[in-house]
C-alpha cells in the first residue's frame, strides 16, 4: 500500500482586535475567502472565567490560544495560493489606511493587522474546533457546537457553529443581550435582531419563547451561517433571515412592529440605523442596545436623546455596555 498522499493548505493568520475582527468579515468577503475562524481572547477568557461553574469537562483553552491579547483570524487556502494571498495583503493595507483615516468612526481600533504565513497539512482547516466547547454565556442557557452535543437540565440550548460568523455568546456583547432576552422576552413576542450574524440571538428569542424573529444581516456569508444555525436548531418556521440592509424599505414588512429589538454592533453602525429601529419599535417595546465601549456612554445616550429614545437600564461587563432604550 502507497503512502497516503498529504494536503497541504496555506495557514494564514492576521492579529487584529474584535472590532477589527467583525470589519474583516466584509473585506474576506469580497475577496471570495469564505473558510476561516475568529479566535478571539474575550471569548477564550469568559470559559476560563466560568470554569467553576460548568458542568462539564473544562479544556486548557489558555494554552491552545497563547498568551497573547490580540485576536486572530485564521484563513486555509490551497497551496499554492500567492495570487490571492497577495490581494489580501493589499487588502489588509488598504483596511489599515481607511481605519487611520476615520472611514469607520474615530473609535475605531483594528490593530496591527499584521498577516503569518506557513503551509500545513491535513486537518488544520478543524482545528478552531478544538477551542470550542459547550458553555453557559448565562443562567438558563447553554450554548454548544454541533461537535460537543452535551445535555443540561433546566437550560435553554443553542446549537452554534463558530467558525464564520460573530456571535458564538461568549464574548461579553453577546451574553449580556442573552441574559436581556431571558428576562424581557415572552410568549407571543415579535423580535427583530438587526446584524443578526451567527443568528444566535433570533434563535435563543425564539427559544425563550417568542412568536417569531427577523433576523437581519447584510453580509452574505455571515448569513449563510445564520441559516445553517437556524435549521440545526429546529427554528426556520420561527426565525425569518433576511438578507439586506435594515434602513432599506425591503428589508422588512412595511407594517411589521417588534416588541423587542436587538442590536448587538458597533456604536457607529448603530448609530446609522437607530432611527430605522425606533420606526419599527412598538410603543411599548425595547431596544437592547449592545457593542458599546464604556466609554461611549455619553455618546450612545446623546444618540437615543436625539431619536426621542430613553435609556431605562445600563449594564456593564467589564469595559462593554448594554443599554436597554424605550420610546
Amino acid at each position: 500500500m502507497g503512502e497516503e498522499k498529504r494536503i497541504e493548505y496555506i495557514k494564514a493568520t492576521i492579529h487584529t482586535t474584535t472590532q477589527g475582527a467583525e470589519a474583516l468579515a466584509a473585506v474576506l468577503a469580497v475577496l471570495g475567502i469564505k473558510e476561516y475562524s475568529v479566535e478571539d481572547p474575550a471569548d477564550l477568557n469568559f470559559i476560563i472565567k466560568s470554569k467553576d461553574e460548568l458542568t462539564w469537562d473544562f479544556i486548557g483553552v489558555k494554552a491552545l490560544h497563547g498568551d497573547t491579547e490580540e485576536t486572530r483570524v485564521t484563513i486555509w487556502l490551497d497551496g499554492g495560493a500567492d495570487g490571492k494571498l497577495q490581494e489580501l495583503r493589499q487588502a489588509l493595507l488598504k483596511l489599515k489606511s481607511d481605519e487611520q483615516y476615520g472611514a469607520y468612526g474615530a473609535d475605531a481600533d483594528f490593530g496591527r493587522l499584521w498577516l503569518d504565513t506557513e503551509v500545513v497539512a491535513d486537518d488544520w482547516k478543524d482545528k478552531y474546533k478544538e477551542s470550542f466547547h459547550a458553555f453557559s454565556p448565562c443562567e438558563g442557557i447553554l450554548v454548544v457546537p454541533p461537535w460537543d452535543m452535551v445535555e443540561v437540565e433546566d437550560a435553554v440550548r443553542i446549537v452554534i457553529d463558530p467558525g464564520m460568523a460573530f456571535g458564538t455568546g461568549s464574548h461579553e456583547t453577546t451574553s449580556m443581550c442573552l441574559a436581556r432576552l431571558k428576562e424581557l422576552v415572552k410568549p407571543g413576542y415579535s423580535v427583530l435582531d438587526a446584524g443578526t450574524g451567527s443568528g444566535i440571538l433570533a434563535i435563543a428569542s425564539v427559544l425563550l419563547g417568542a412568536d417569531k424573529a427577523f433576523a437581519v444581516e447584510i453580509d452574505e456569508d455571515a448569513a449563510a451561517s445564520a441559516a445553517r444555525n437556524i435549521e440545526t436548531n429546529g427554528v426556520s418556521d420561527k426565525v425569518n433571515l433576511i438578507i439586506g440592509d435594515i434602513k432599506s424599505e425591503r428589508a422588512l414588512y412595511v407594517d411589521t412592529r417588534f416588541d423587542l429589538i436587538t442590536a448587538n454592533l458597533t456604536c457607529s453602525l448603530i448609530e446609522a440605523i437607530i432611527s430605522s429601529l425606533k420606526s419599527v419599535l412598538k410603543d411599548e417595546g425595547a431596544i437592547i442596545l449592545s457593542g458599546l465601549l464604556d466609554a461611549q456612554v455619553e455618546r450612545a445616550l446623546e444618540m437615543l436623546e436625539n431619536e426621542g429614545l430613553k435609556a431605562v437600564d445600563i449594564t456593564k461587563d467589564g469595559e462593554w455596555l448594554l443599554i436597554e432604550a424605550r420610546k
